[in-house]
């Protein structure tokens, strides 16, 4: 497929998109089937099946045989893929997104396990009527949806695009898990899911095709039998005998609002992107507003919103006073998180090494880690010694990976022995600054072993911080790469930034791990035309033999099943980001310098607070808007926090990863949509000096707001999202339908710009469903040099 990129002085094009995805809990839309013959004990279920978008769908068995001999893939494991087909009946092979990995040999598997040849030279399958012609082996072609067929597959997949999973393990007890990645039209457009044909989105399928210890040839294989594996590919006319179609149906891709319709522009940051995208379908149905959704840094968002055209803009952190020119108002909209997520897979020493317990468990999912301030420390400052492209000196004596960290593994005894081949050494975190990457510095400087091992100090077992990491000025509001390091010279060059880099967004860092990809890129030893060392995708790490972390907000950490860490609180609990948790925090907090904008604190000594709990605002400046720009910002703040607070899986509705908000907040949210609505198209009076406040039901400007230096990527950001608000002059405010509440005054904290080293271009995947109008204005010097971008590319993220 093809992929638009402008730069940042042009206009982004409009893109259509899907739906925010919900978790894999139960949707109330689980299939289970069965399989027939030497499988009739088996039973998959597939969690979710309607209302689809990219995301990943939980795929449970029981009733298979264990996959081995020692823990290797000979025989007795699944084989899964995504096929279109309008046939009611399900999709014929060749209509079947299969082959991609064909050139990937990790985890050892049968010769043509991984292919669409079904010739096999001495193994024939009696009932394959495909043969090898003219000295050519025998193939299955590709017939994509719009009815090119070819047995070059490139055209439509790659080992970077496709989602097939071709090898999943049965553990000892006959069951078994697998989250699988379906994919609309925008990141398989010959599979063509969710189209609209007909006024109705294509369904397509998701195949499983089990594998026993029996070939073709009818012959058994594995221990005491000539052939030791399973070599046939699941094309193979006997094995596709046995496939499993488990039909899915997918949101409409295209436009769900009515093409050149006027829009209402809203920007804000990625925490709303899922939440905005979702309700946009709602809003628009019947003739109703469609809204233009622009992601954008919050440092961006508070431009905006005291520009001339505000629009309706997100943000966490308020417009520090020196900036506002017009009242502005505040109103709570969403609530989720910022978290580790994770995929590890067990991966002992093997047999021979580790206890039969231990190594025949490899490839199964480890799903609780707990995290403290100083292991996310390590983890975002290149301190274990693979985190870099040849060992350093500097880092001499410090662990290879983070499983391999004794710190880690007092936390994480589970690790110990199935961790020992796990490569964790880093974090993907995305290039864009934002309040909550501040708030999370925050969390790690006001941890005195944290902020220690940053200013170099080494932790009880002797690991020190990378020395470009010294003695940094914490905060920051994003993730520097301080580290450029290089291996080799000339076409066998690799650097640090290319072999580790860093993502758009949280969307394809999430999206990233879950595919087992690093989105690194290393030297093929060949030199493009231009000369320069030619540079290409390292090998994604397959199904069972994934450990990847990242940061993302929950809204994504749901939508692609990662697990998240449970990070440890000021209070010494681990927390993981749950509703109660981050209810908890929200319940802990207070009014900052703008009384109507709570101050979430990563450091509020609550038991049961989830330090990085993230609370967004919309905002906006009622005099600056017209009557009508008013009333419809008015509908669509009263509708989010009305049905828009419902969870599900249906557009109009909450996706997962976000919490409820609490009815105080909705209320005030409610106050401030008629304040909106009140006081736009009206003459304002400017705003009152430093150090005067007006707490209005709805909307407030306050006193003074530190402001700090602004973010990479033109942020113009206050940065001060997790540090401490300077004290409030006025009455202790109230949230509406609450009990009063006092101003906390704590010392005044900053964040500092750092600069984070430019990825390379690294295409991501598409976030939502509606048409995003990805048009802003950026200031003069709002872009830092050097910096990241100031503007997510958004307009077709699309798998490289």
């Amino acid at each position: 497929m093809k992929y638009v990129r402008l730069g940042l002085a042009a206009l982004l094009l409009l893109a259509a998109v899907l739906v925010a995805a919900p978790s894999q809990a139960d949707t109330g839309s689980a299939v289970t089937v069965s399989g027939t013959g030497a499988f009739s004990s088996l039973k998959v279920t597939v969690s979710q099946t309607t209302d689809l978008i990219n995301q990943t769908v939980q795929v449970t068995w029981t009733g298979g045989r264990p996959t081995g001999p020692s823990g290797n893939f000979a025989t007795n494991y699944l084989q899964l893929m995504q096929c279109w087909g309008d046939d009611p009946a399900g999709p014929t092979r060749e209509q079947c997104q299969y082959g991609g990995l064909a050139a990937q040999g990790s985890p050892v598997a049968g010769a043509w396990t991984r292919l669409r040849q079904v010739s096999y030279g001495t193994l024939a399958d009696p009932l394959e009527t495909l043969k090898p012609e003219a000295g050519k082996q025998a193939v299955v072609p590709f017939t994509s949806v719009s009815g090119v067929t070819t047995t070059s597959t490139g055209e439509f997949f790659t080992a970077g695009t496709t989602n097939e999973v071709p090898l999943a393990k049965t553990r000892l007890d006959g069951g078994g898990e697998v989250d699988f990645e379906v994919q609309t039209a925008l990141e398989s457009d010959g599979l063509g899911c969710g189209t609209v044909v007909n006024g109705a989105p294509r369904q397509c399928w998701l195949v499983i095709v089990p594998r026993g210890n029996t070939e073709v040839d009818g012959k058994q294989v594995g221990v005491g039998s000539n052939r030791p594996q399973l070599d046939s590919s699941p094309l193979s006319q006997t094995n596709w005998n046995n496939h499993l179609s488990v039909p899915l149906k997918f949101q409409p891709v295209g436009a769900s609002c009515p093409l050149g319709a006027a829009e209402r522009p809203t920007s804000g940051d990625e925490f709303l992107s899922e939440a905005v995208l979702r309700w946009q379908p709602t809003l628009c149905s019947g003739g109703g507003t469609v809204y233009g959704f622009t992601q954008v840094p919050d440092g961006v968002a508070r431009q905006t919103v005291v520009s001339d055209n505000p629009g309706l803009a997100f943000m966490t952190d308020p417009v520090p006073q020196d900036q506002v020119t017009k009242p502005l108002v505040y109103a709570p909209i969403a609530l989720s998180g910022l978290s580790i997520a994770f995929i590890t897979e067990r991966q002992s020493a093997g047999e021979g090494v580790a206890p039969p317990e231990v190594w025949q468990r490899d490839g199964e999912q480890i799903t609780e880690m707990n995290l403290n301030p100083r292991l996310v420390a390590k983890l975002l400052t290149q301190s274990y010694v693979l985190s870099l492209p040849t060992r350093q000196d500097y880092l001499k004596g410090n662990p290879d990976s983070l499983t391999l960290d004794p710190e880690f593994l007092r936390l994480n005894p589970d690790f110990k022995d199935s961790g020992r081949l796990m490569s964790a050494v880093d974090a993907l975190v995305p290039t864009v600054d934002m309040d909550a990457t501040t708030m999370l510095w925050n969390w790690i400087k006001a941890d005195k072993d944290a902020s220690d091992f940053v200013n170099g100090v080494p932790d009880p077992d002797g690991m020190k911080v990378n020395q470009a990491f010294r003695g940094t000025n914490l905060p920051v509001s994003n993730f520097p790469r301080s580290d450029l390091t290089c291996a080799g010279t000339g076409l066998l060059a690799s650097c640090a930034l290319d072999l580790r880099p860093l993502a758009n967004d949280m969307h394809e860092a999430g999206r990233a791990i879950s595919r087992g990809d690093t989105l690194g890129k290393a030297p093929t030893g060949f030199a493009t035309p231009t000369g320069a060392p030619e540079l290409k995708a390292v090998d994604r790490e397959p199904q069972g033999q994934r450990s990847l972390l990242a940061v993302v907000d929950t809204p994504t950490a749901a939508r692609y099943g990662l697990p998240t860490a449970k990070l440890r609180n000021s209070s010494g609990a681990f927390v993981a980001p749950t509703d109660a948790s981050m209810l908890a925090a929200v319940a802990a907090a207070k009014p900052g310098p703008v009384p109507d904008v709570l101050h979430l604190d990563p450091t509020t000594p609550a038991a049961d607070a989830y330090p990085l709990t993230n609370l967004a605002y919309a905002a906006t400046a009622p005099s600056a808007l017209d009557k009508q720009a008013g009333g419809e910002y008015s509908a669509f703040l009263k509708y989010a926090v009305g049905n828009g607070q419902t969870p599900g899986i249906e557009a109009g509705t909450l996706p997962a990863g976000y919490v409820p908000l609490p009815q105080a907040l909705r209320a005030q949210t409610v106050t401030a949509a008629d304040k909106i609505a009140a006081d736009s198209g009206q003459t304002s009076a400017p705003p009152p000096p430093p150090g005067e406040q007006t707490s209005g039901s709805g909307g407030g400007f306050g006193g003074d707001q530190n402001s700090a230096s602004g973010g990479t990527g033109g942020t113009g950001d206050s940065g001060d999202t997790g540090g401490a608000p300077d004290t409030a002059a006025g009455p202790p405010p109230s949230v509406p339908g609450g009990a009063p509440l006092a101003v906390k005054a704590p010392p005044t904290s900053t964040a500092n710009q750092q600069n984070v080293a430019q990825t390379r271009p690294t295409p991501g995947s598409p976030v939502g469903f509606v048409r995003y109008l990805l048009v802003i204005l950026l200031a003069a010097g709002a872009v830092a040099a050097g910096s990241g971008p100031a503007l997510t590319r958004l307009s077709k993220r699309m798998g490289r």
